[in-house]
């Protein structure tokens, strides 16, 4: 399959109308993009029912791209870029641009939400998954490594389920490490290797697994994903050093002064780093069981922030972070299908490159039976609200 191609002002058929593809935060930097180049958007296309005006720009529906299949259409999205643009070329569409230039333009921060000036700062994540784009070889544009089940906070809402855990542990590493290895043997790139938990600066070893990956030529980068609660110790500065590496931290507008003091040593250290705010989050509701149809998992899992978020836990690949660790607490049943286990993998390398594939390919999960169905477009209550203790649950399987 070709690539994109990245749009600049020259290089766009101007004859056909441009359409960002993507009404939400990539969207805001592509409007201002184009609007640096003395270009406006004709519309946006998103698969979100409910936006029908972004920017003051009509949002039209995936479906009406077959009746302008010759569009300018410019991928304004990070986590589902591959997936978008198999869409539009099984569609038929011809033109189909990225970011990538667009992002390296000179943005005015006063044009940007605070949400679009965090994007743009941590724009290279958009532009490594754009240079590594490619039909023919394996690639996951993030695989998130669980360290810990602990964490600093008891997030009510956590889409990971950490405050379920009773009694919750640091994950050995030593004991997943051949599993990791045979997973980085049968794939071509992953684009970001997200180092997380829980809180992963609570395994006094996470350092170990930097150290380990950070010059292995199929990791393009590694992302430390922190609440902020936590100053590392040195073994783990020292790791975070490396060149390939940046900690994204996670600001729920509740440990503001903790954050602040980790920013300073990360500063100090000459450490890269990304913050985020978040205000809410998406609603994945309970683990019990829905008995949705086929259709309506379908339905749920393209909408769903999470459905590529490929989550390698104690020696398994889960396609779903929350099914990944719903199994574990044993809450819902050893679901295999959702699930590559590298661990204990008896088969050929044919055969395990066959069922990664798969894996990427699914369009719903059994899995998603126990999920309310965290949308994309639809972040419903506060982020980071807290609870007392444990959540209380049924360990059913």
């Amino acid at each position: 399959m070709d690539k994109t191609v990245s749009f600049n002002k020259e290089r766009y058929v101007k004859s056909e109308p441009i359409i960002i593809y993507g009404a939400s935060v990539y969207g805001e930097l592509a409007y201002v993009a184009l609007k640096q180049m003395g270009l406006k958007p004709d519309c946006y296309c998103d698969r979100s029912k409910d936006i029908k005006e972004y920017f003051g720009v009509k949002v039209i529906c995936p479906e009406e791209l077959n009746i302008k299949k010759n569009a300018n259409i410019i991928i304004a999205s990070a986590d589902f870029f591959y997936e978008i643009r198999k869409i539009l070329k099984e569609t038929g569409c011809n033109h189909l641009f990225d970011m990538a230039e667009m992002l390296r333009l000179n943005l005015p921060k006063e044009l940007l939400s605070h949400r679009a000036q965090e994007m743009y700062a941590n724009r290279q994540h958009y532009i490594d998954i754009v240079e590594n784009q490619s039909e023919e070889k394996m690639v996951f544009n993030r695989i998130q490594y669980v360290v810990s089940e602990r964490c600093t906070l008891k997030c009510k809402d956590c889409t990971h389920l950490m405050p379920y855990y009773q009694y919750p542990q640091d994950v050995d590493f030593n004991k997943y490490k051949a599993a990791f290895n045979l997973l980085l043997e049968n794939v071509d790139c992953i684009v970001d290797l997200r180092i997380l938990g829980g809180e992963p600066f609570m395994n006094s070893a996470m350092g170990d697994i930097i150290e380990w990956y950070h010059d292995n030529r199929k990791i393009q980068g590694i992302s430390v994903y922190t609440n902020g609660t936590i100053i590392p110790n040195e073994n783990i500065l020292k790791a975070l050093q490396k060149e390939k590496v940046k900690v994204h931290v996670s600001n729920y507008k509740i440990n503001e002064d903790k954050i602040k003091s980790l920013i300073t040593v990360l500063d100090e250290s000459h450490i890269r780093y990304f913050v985020r705010t978040y205000d809410a989050w998406q609603d994945a509701g309970g683990m019990e069981f829905r008995n949705y149809s086929p259709d309506q998992k379908k339905e749920i899992f393209s909408h769903c922030f999470e459905r590529n978020g490929f989550t390698f836990f104690k020696g398994k690949l889960h396609r779903c972070p929350r099914a990944a660790h719903a199994m574990n607490l044993r809450a819902i049943p050893d679901i295999k299908e959702d699930y590559v286990d590298l661990l204990d993998w008896k088969g050929t390398e044919e055969d395990l490159k066959v069922q990664l594939r798969n894996l990427q390919e699914k369009t719903w999960l059994e899995s998603c039976n126990y999920c309310g169905g965290p949308n994309n477009h639809t972040q419903s209550i506060p982020a980071g609200r807290q609870v007392s203790e444990p959540i209380k649950y049924e360990a059913k399987y």
